[in-house]
């Protein structure tokens, strides 16, 4: 199959130049759901006489996505794709790297309307929207494909999506696969509890973290990911939990030395519009959207997972220290999650439909 017979999106993304030297798992998923879909590639919306009379906007979309990011190349693609579908009539701004303010600012703007759209993490966004942080408790999800039947797939993805939209935004497209936190810091390697006493750890701001970093034994510091590496880089903070993929992607790893698969937390990432402003499109220019999103959101999906071991390799060829946990700290770091559990002022603000949902099905 030529490149030209190809879906748009998939055109834009094969000429991209800058995609990334694990692009192998990426182009699998192109080749493997371009041909799929090559029915679609020919007539497409952007040709359609009827968008002449379709009105012209500009979507901001915000969020602290790095320019390092396999998914930036990606979202570039997807708002060309859009803009040449649409025959020109939707344009997409990619105003990322907090270049409109911070995570919190944004989930805020496009919940009121001030900025279109955004990629944003969930445990941010459940730092804004409280009834939200049930995704991010400590020790959810014991492994990926848990997290996948149960939230990206499941019951707690529709609960999340109507969470949502009640609060004026659309998930557009596919919950994107995020990653699971591991702890990281400039100082010594963490493999026994006491390693962690004392240490300034960055956390999302959100009482459910602060709480699960107190009860550890460290100094947690609430942030927002776009301030971190300058506070890594001045001392402000000993480290942080993000996993390999923002730890990777954000260069922290320039500022520390060591790193622990503690999988104490998922997160997964999304593509959101206020709703109004979706609305507000036309019929066509939305299915052009939606259309374009669910193939943005399953190629950034497939391509975040096979490129995990590939960034983890990188890090420690620049010099990072990557171990597994230890017993004793996974067993310390649980117990520490169970006063989070326990604690109703702060399971208390969650979805209680969700909550009663992962207590039959995941709790224990």
């Amino acid at each position: 199959m030529s490149a030209k017979n190809k879906p748009l999106f998939f055109r834009r993304v094969l000429t991209m130049k800058k995609l990334f030297a694990f692009s192998l798992a990426l182009a699998m998923a192109i080749s493997l759901t371009a041909c799929s879909n090559d029915s679609s590639s020919s007539g497409t919306n952007g040709a359609d006489s009827s968008n002449t009379a379709e009105k012209s906007v500009t979507l901001h979309m915000g969020g602290g996505l790095t320019t390092t990011s396999p998914q930036y190349p990606a979202l570039q693609a997807f708002a060309e794709a859009v803009e040449e579908e649409s025959g020109g009539t939707i344009k997409i701004s990619l105003d990322l790297s907090g270049a409109l303010g911070s995570d919190r600012e944004i989930i805020e703007g496009v919940m009121n309307g001030s900025v279109e759209m955004m990629h944003m993490a969930d445990i941010s966004i459940g730092s804004v929207i409280t009834e939200l942080g049930f995704v991010n408790l400590p020790y959810l999800f014991p492994t990926r494909e848990s997290a996948e039947d149960h939230y990206l797939y499941g019951e707690l993805g529709n609960i999340y999506r109507s969470v949502m939209a009640e609060n004026g935004m659309t998930i557009l497209g596919q919950l994107l696969e995020g990653d699971f936190r591991w702890i990281s810091n400039s100082k010594h390697e963490i493999q026994a509890p006491s390693d962690l006493s004392g240490l300034k750890i960055r956390v999302v701001d959100s009482p459910m973290y602060v709480s699960f970093f107190e009860n550890l034994g460290c100094n947690p510091v609430a942030m927002s990911v776009s301030e971190v590496a300058a506070a890594l880089q001045q001392n402000v903070i000993d480290g942080q939990d993000n996993g390999p993929l923002n730890t990777y992607f954000y260069g922290f790893y320039d500022f520390q030395s060591y790193m622990t698969k503690t999988n104490h937390a998922y997160a997964a990432n999304m593509l959101c519009i206020n709703t109004d402003v979706y609305e507000s499109l036309s019929e066509n220019q939305q299915t052009i959207l939606s259309e374009q999103a669910e193939i943005y959101t399953a190629l950034a999906y497939e391509y975040q997972v096979a490129a995990i071991d590939g960034f983890c390799e990188e890090m420690e060829k620049a010099g990072m220290h990557i171990v597994e946990t230890t017993e004793e700290l996974s067993t310390f770091m649980k117990e520490a999650s169970t006063k989070v559990w326990a604690d109703e002022s702060i399971t208390g603000m969650f979805n209680q439909d969700a909550m009663a949902y992962i207590n039959e099905n995941l709790a224990g």
